[in-house]
C-alpha cells in the first residue's frame, strides 16, 4: 500500500527532530537577538541541510515564497541537485514538507516559519553583519549562478504557473535578512528593492554572464528568494532605501554575502582577490623566456581539501619566484589511490568551484596553470584521470585526459579520446599523462597536430620493470619537441614516490632530473625553442 503524505510528514518531522545541528552552525550577533542551527538529514541517497533562525518572539516578515508572515523562524533548505532532479514535479510539495517540518521540530505553528529552498550546499553559506551606531544588519545568502543566471528584461521565461510542470532550473541565491531595529512593513517590501540591488551590483562586479544569451551581464537567477525580518529594538525605521543608514547597512551587507556565497559555492571571484600579496621575485630571467614551475608534490590520496590548499601554496610561492607557468603531477587533487578511501561521488561536472578558483588565481597573479585532477564529464558523468589547462587570463582551456589508465589504482577511470594541443602564451602545448608516455602514438599524434613542447605529469615511481627508464627520452627523439616531466615524492602505503623524478628531456636526452622525497618546487626558463636552464632561487 503506498504510504500517506502524513505518514511521510510524521517520519520527515520525527528525523529533523532526532537530528542535532552539525559542525559550522553560524553564531549570529546578540543585537539581532535570533539564534541560527544547521540541520542535516539524507532522502533517497542525497544529503540534505536547513539552515534553522530561530527568535525567541513573533517577528514580521517578508518573504518571497510567503508574503508576509508573524515569524517564528526562517528556514533556507538545501538539497542535492540530483534530488532536485528526480523530485521533478513533487519539489513545490518537498519543500512544503520542509518548512512543516521545521515548524513541528521548533513547536510553533507552520504558519510562523519563512522558507526559501536551493540546491546549493549549506556548508558554502555566507554570513555578513554590518553595523552602524544602534544599527546591525546581518545577511545569511547561499548563492550559485553558473546554469541559472539571468538578465531581467532580456532572457525569456518558459514556465507558467498552473499550466505547465516545466521544473525550475538549478541554481539560486537566497538572501535572508536580519535586522535588529523594528521595520513597518513598508520598510520590509523596500528592503527587497535594496537587497535586489546588492545583489545585482554583486553579479555585476564579479561579472557573472547570463546562461541563456551569450555575452550579457547577469542580474540574478530564475530562482532567486529573499526573506526580510524585522526586529524589535528603537529607532523604528518605515524606509529603507539606499539613503537611509537602515538601508545602506542592508545593501552592503547583502553584496558583501552574495560576493562571499558565490565565491565558496562557484568559484567567482572579484578582480584582485585572489592576487598573492607578494610581489614577483626569484632570480632574473632572459627576455621572452617563460619560467616553468614543476610542482615535484607529495599529495595525500583522499585529502581533497589539504591537496588543493598544498597547490594553492605552491602555486603561490611558484608566482613569487615569477613563474610564468606552473604544472603539478598526475592526480595532484586527489592522490593516487584516492577511489578505496573516498569513492568518486564527490567529483563534480568539470569545471568545479575549485577549478573556477584556479582560474581566479591565474587570471590575479597573471600565471598559467596545468593541474592534474579526477574529471567527471557534465552530462554523461564519465570519469577521467585528466590535467586542466588555465591561461593567464583565467580562461578554462579544457583538459586532456588519460589514454592509458593503469591497473586496479585507476578502474574508476575510462581512457580517453584523442588529445588535442592547447594554446597557451601562443604556444600549442600537448600533454601525455603518465602511461600514455610508454608508446609513442600520443607523443606522435599530438607532434602532428602542431604540438610545441609537451608536458607529463606523472605519478611514476621507478619501478623494476615498469619503468619510466628511458621512455620520456625516446618521445622527444621521436617528436623532436621538448618534454617536461611533473612527478611527485612522498609515499602512499600502497606505492613509494620518494625517488621518483621529475624532468626536462629533449632530442632523446634528460636535460635535467630532480627528485624531492617528501616534495618540492623545481625551476626551468624556457626560451620558447630549444633552450633550458635551471632556475635556483
Amino acid at each position: 500500500m503506498k504510504p500517506s503524505p502524513f505518514r511521510h510528514f510524521v517520519q520527515l518531522a520525527c528525523l529533523l527532530l532526532a537530528l542535532p545541528a552539525f559542525a559550522g552552525a553560524p553564531v549570529l550577533p546578540p543585537e539581532v537577538a535570533a539564534s541560527a542551527e544547521l540541520v542535516q538529514g539524507e532522502r533517497d541517497g542525497y544529503w540534505e541541510k536547513t539552515l534553522v533562525v530561530h527568535f525567541p518572539e513573533v517577528r514580521r516578515a517578508l518573504s518571497t515564497s510567503d508574503g508576509m508572515v508573524n515569524a517564528r523562524a526562517a528556514i533556507n533548505h538545501a538539497a542535492h541537485p540530483l534530488l532536485w532532479r528526480k523530485l521533478g514535479a513533487d519539489a513545490k510539495p518537498y519543500t512544503e514538507r520542509q518548512r512543516l517540518a521545521a515548524a513541528a521540530r521548533l513547536g510553533v505553528a507552520d504558519a510562523a516559519v519563512a522558507h526559501m529552498a536551493t540546491a546549493a550546499d549549506m556548508d558554502n553559506l555566507a554570513v555578513v553583519t554590518r553595523s552602524h551606531g544602534p544599527l546591525t544588519v546581518t545577511v545569511l545568502a547561499t548563492a550559485g549562478a553558473r546554469t541559472n543566471a539571468i538578465r531581467t528584461g532580456v532572457d525569456s521565461g518558459s514556465h507558467i504557473e498552473g499550466l505547465d510542470k516545466d521544473g525550475k532550473p538549478t541554481g539560486t541565491i537566497n538572501i535572508l535578512v536580519l535586522s535588529n531595529i523594528e521595520l513597518s512593513d513598508a520598510a520590509l517590501a523596500r528592503a527587497l528593492i535594496t537587497v535586489t540591488e546588492g545583489k545585482t551590483a554583486a553579479l555585476e562586479d564579479l561579472k557573472v554572464a547570463s546562461s541563456y544569451t551569450k555575452g550579457v551581464q547577469a542580474t540574478g537567477t530564475g530562482t532567486d528568494s529573499i526573506i526580510v525580518v524585522s526586529g524589535t529594538a528603537a529607532p523604528r525605521a518605515t524606509y529603507t532605501g539606499g539613503h537611509s543608514r537602515i538601508g545602506e547597512l542592508i545593501g552592503k551587507a547583502s553584496y558583501a554575502a552574495v560576493v562571499e556565497a558565490l565565491g565558496k559555492q562557484n568559484g567567482y571571484f572579484l578582480p584582485g582577490a585572489k592576487r598573492f600579496p607578494d610581489a614577483a621575485g626569484g632570480p632574473d630571467k632572459a627576455e621572452g623566456d617563460l619560467r616553468i614551475a614543476l610542482l615535484h608534490l607529495d599529495p595525500v590520496p583522499g585529502d581533497i581539501a589539504g591537496n588543493r590548499a598544498r597547490i594553492e601554496g605552491a602555486i603561490g610561492e611558484a608566482a613569487r619566484h615569477g613563474a610564468d607557468w606552473v604544472v603539478t603531477p598526475e592526480l595532484a587533487e586527489t592522490g593516487y589511490n584516492f577511489v578505496k578511501r573516498i569513492g568518486t561521488d564527490w567529483i563534480h561536472p568539470f569545471p568545479d568551484a575549485w577549478v573556477h578558483t584556479l582560474a581566479a588565481i591565474a587570471r590575479d597573479n597573471g600565471i598559467a596553470l596545468f593541474v592534474g585532477l579526477a574529471e567527471r564529464e557534465p552530462g554523461s558523468g564519465k570519469l577521467y584521470n585528466s590535467v586542466a589547462a588555465i591561461d593567464r587570463a583565467g580562461s578554462i582551456l579544457g583538459t586532456w585526459r588519460k589514454q592509458r589508465p593503469v591497473g586496479r589504482a585507476e578502474a574508476w577511470s575510462l581512457a580517453g579520446g584523442a588529445s588535442r594541443p592547447l594554446t597557451v602564451d601562443g604556444i600549442a602545448v600537448g600533454s601525455l599523462v603518465c602511461a600514455d608516455a610508454w608508446r609513442p602514438d600520443t607523443a606522435a599524434q599530438l607532434a602532428g597536430q602542431g604540438a610545441q613542447i609537451l608536458l607529463s605529469p606523472a605519478n611514476w615511481p621507478p619501478v623494476e620493470g615498469m619503468g619510466p627508464g628511458d621512455v620520456w627520452e625516446k618521445r622527444t627523439a621521436e617528436t623532436g619537441l621538448p618534454m617536461l616531466i611533473v612527478n611527485r615524492g612522498g609515499t602512499e602505503p600502497e606505492l613509494d614516490f620518494s625517488t621518483g623524478e621529475s624532468a626536462v628531456s629533449m632530442n632523446g636526452e634528460r636535460l635535467f632530473s630532480f627528485t624531492a622525497p617528501t616534495g618540492g618546487i623545481f625551476y626551468v626558463d624556457w626560451d620558447r625553442g630549444q633552450r633550458f636552464r635551471e632556475v635556483r632561487p
